[in-house]
């Protein structure tokens, strides 16, 4: 990957933070997200409802399990749809009130999304820092996937082979996202820093969300489907998940352990916006405006499309190079990407096809 590095000047942040501000889209919308959240909700409690009567005809005939496992997966996605306010309110992007807002966040993240709010919250804020640095980023330090050649040869095993791989195994591995981030959430409450009273609040939020589900499962289908049904659940979850935040930074350029860039062109250099349609904005959180989104992590969803216009003006003004494209063509670059460091045959850093336009400016 390339060396990222741009020019030190510290007030283009305070520029563009003037012209938002006087926009007036820094200001909280709690009425949008309760709003969304009761219509989630309904829509959560109709998919439960509909799964009864699924059930009921299964007893009948055992194809109408088919039935199931599509409202099953609608269901995980109205799990992820909870996560990513779980996400905006641990921006402080909801209240104004930082305990409202974990508290919002602590709830749905643990007991209708099933992952845990404090080591959602951690991770989170350690990328929100410093996005695709090398060593600082958890989001490039990802298990199954090498985003250098150093990264994937440091890999063993089943891992190094995976990594070998990962750019055509990509699609595949973000159904196992859900899993990966419940067995993050459950390593996090072991760790000792954190008070006993809200570890074992999280733990047991967390529990009641994934058994509780399976529980019901098993009342309507027997345990065997119950179980195959949850596992459904997690993965169409997990893939959703990783669907929306993959592609917002993965194959954009890495930031080199030891350099030094500026907050402006850090966020908007290594991040990708999505273009699409108010579904788009809907099915992704809001994630599809990527580099506004890190320039004002606290900035409501519905003010995200208005600041875009802002951002994309300041950077044809300054000449920053900011990149958008459609959904489908960021996970192909994403795969190009991926293949490029798994099937290298050196320890040389990538260079993106981004590297050109983003070399040091003088």
């Amino acid at each position: 990957m390339t060396l990222l590095m741009g020019r030190q000047t510290a007030s283009q942040f305070s520029e563009i933070l003037n012209r938002v501000r006087d926009a007036g889209l820094l200001g909280k919308q709690p009425s949008f997200y309760i709003i969304r959240l009761i219509a989630i909700s309904l829509i959560a409690s109709g998919l439960w409802v509909a799964g009864g009567f699924v059930g009921a005809l299964v007893t009948q005939h055992w194809a109408w399990i088919f039935l199931a496992f599509f409202v099953v997966g609608l269901l995980g996605i109205m799990s992820a749809q909870y996560g990513f306010i779980s996400h905006e309110a641990a921006h402080r992007q909801v209240f104004a009130s930082n305990k409202a807002n974990d508290w919002m966040g602590l709830i749905l993240a643990n007991l209708f999304a099933g992952l845990s709010y404090g080591f959602w919250l951690r991770k989170h804020n350690k990328h929100h820092q410093k996005p695709n640095q090398i060593g600082e980023d958890p989001d490039i330090g990802i298990r199954v996937l090498s985003f250098t050649p150093e990264s994937r040869d440091e890999k063993k095993g089943f891992e190094r082979w995976l990594s070998n791989r990962q750019g055509y195994l990509f699609p595949l591995l973000l159904l196992f996202t859900g899993f990966d981030l419940l067995l993050d959430s459950f390593a996090s409450l072991k760790r000792k820093e954190r008070k006993i009273g809200t570890r074992t609040l999280e733990f047991g939020l967390m529990m009641v969300r994934q058994i509780g589900p399976y529980l019901v499962f098993t009342i309507m289908f027997g345990w065997a489907w119950a179980l195959a049904l949850w596992l459904f659940m997690m993965l169409i979850f997990g893939f959703f998940m990783g669907a929306a935040f993959a592609p917002n930074h993965k194959g954009m350029p890495l930031v080199e352990r030891d350099a030094k860039i500026d907050f402006f062109q850090r966020q908007v250099l290594t991040s990708r916006n999505i273009r699409g349609t108010w579904l788009t904005d809907n099915l992704m959180g809001g994630l599809n405006y990527q580099v506004e989104h890190h320039l004002f992590p606290s900035m409501a969803r519905p003010n995200l499309r208005k600041a875009h216009a802002v951002v994309v003006e300041y950077c044809r003004e300054n000449s920053v190079p900011l990149v958008e494209m459609n959904l489908i063509s960021s996970y192909v670059a994403i795969m190009k990407y991926l293949n490029k460091v798994g099937l290298s045959n050196n320890s040389d850093p990538f260079v993106c096809p981004m590297v050109a336009t983003l070399r040091p400016r003088s």
